[in-house]
């Protein structure tokens, strides 16, 4: 008797703990929750789409220019081979542009046009780690890339002059909107197939577009201070086979690259901003008329 009546205690108990347990789930007590699965940061998306980018780019051996800015000059065009912690190795394909490398170099990555995550892409910013021109091919190392961009490329072709004779250039290293130059008189501070005896040849525009041209001048004639960003004004005098003479065209522009100190032969490319029209009666003898720069 006091057996059973022992059990229908515990028996009660039971039934009571299981009716509070049912009671305090329907109320609002605390409850664990599973864990929810964290969200990448936008700087973690960014580093998985940059990665995966560079391994398409080295899968399909795309090509990189390397450009000392967003609208510079390409210093090399270059092959990624491989990817890793130490950077994004890169065979060059033009070994003599090599010199105009070096380690810290900050340097802009153009490669074709790609969409990435909903948008358009074909750059990216880095610096040159280490450079090996012992190497055949000779190889650079990038830093490994931070972040995607969408840099403008130059909308015309530049043709290769196959005959410098028929293109003379005059260049002032000065500003067409403030200098006080008269132009059509000054003496030009580059001066490229002028028949001034001193060239030897050696200076030559090597390629023309609509937006832009790039030379080959001998180091002791180009102008102290030129470096890219610098304002110049052009006079170029293309020769005109019908009528056997020779048709001049003004331009106001801006440097776009200049290759390394210390060659004998320097290479200066420059983009249009203006275009000019002689006229007696401006104070720099030429009219000026802005244009998109495109290189």
């Amino acid at each position: 008797m006091g057996e059973l009546a022992l059990w229908s205690g515990v028996g009660l108990l039971v039934v009571l703990a299981a009716l509070g347990g049912y009671a305090l789930g329907c109320s609002g007590w605390p409850r664990p929750r599973l864990a929810a699965p964290l969200a990448l940061s936008p700087e973690a998306l960014m580093a998985d789409l940059v990665a995966d980018l560079v391994a398409d780019l080295i899968r399909s051996a795309a090509p990189l220019d390397l450009l000392p800015g967003p609208a510079g000059e390409p210093l090399a065009r270059c092959l990624p081979t491989s990817a890793g912690p130490a950077g994004l190795v890169c065979e060059l394909l033009d070994s003599a542009k090599s010199l105009e490398l070096r380690p810290g170099l900050a340097v802009t990555c153009v490669f074709a046009p790609v969409r990435q995550n909903g948008r358009r892409v074909n750059a990216f910013e880095t610096e040159v780690v280490a450079l090996n021109s012992a190497l055949e091919p000779p190889q650079v190392v990038l830093r490994p890339p931070l972040e995607l961009l969408a840099v403008p490329r130059r909308r015309h072709a530049r043709k290769r002059v196959n005959d410098p004779r028929f293109v003379h250039v005059r260049l002032w290293a000065a500003d067409a909107e403030s200098s006080r130059l008269f132009f059509p008189e000054a003496t030009p501070d580059i001066w490229i197939n002028a028949y001034d005896g001193q060239s030897d040849g050696e200076n030559a525009v090597t390629d023309i577009s609509p937006g832009g041209l790039a030379m080959e001048v001998r180091a002791a004639l180009v102008p102290p201070g030129l470096e890219p960003g610098s304002p110049v004004v052009l006079k170029c005098s293309l020769f005109q086979f019908k009528e056997k003479q020779f048709k001049p065209y003004w331009y106001a522009g801006l440097v776009r690259g200049v290759s390394a100190p210390g060659e004998k032969i320097r290479r200066i490319a420059i983009g249009f901003t203006a275009v000019g029209a002689l006229d007696g009666s401006a104070p720099q003898g030429v009219r000026w008329t802005e244009r998109i720069a495109t290189s």
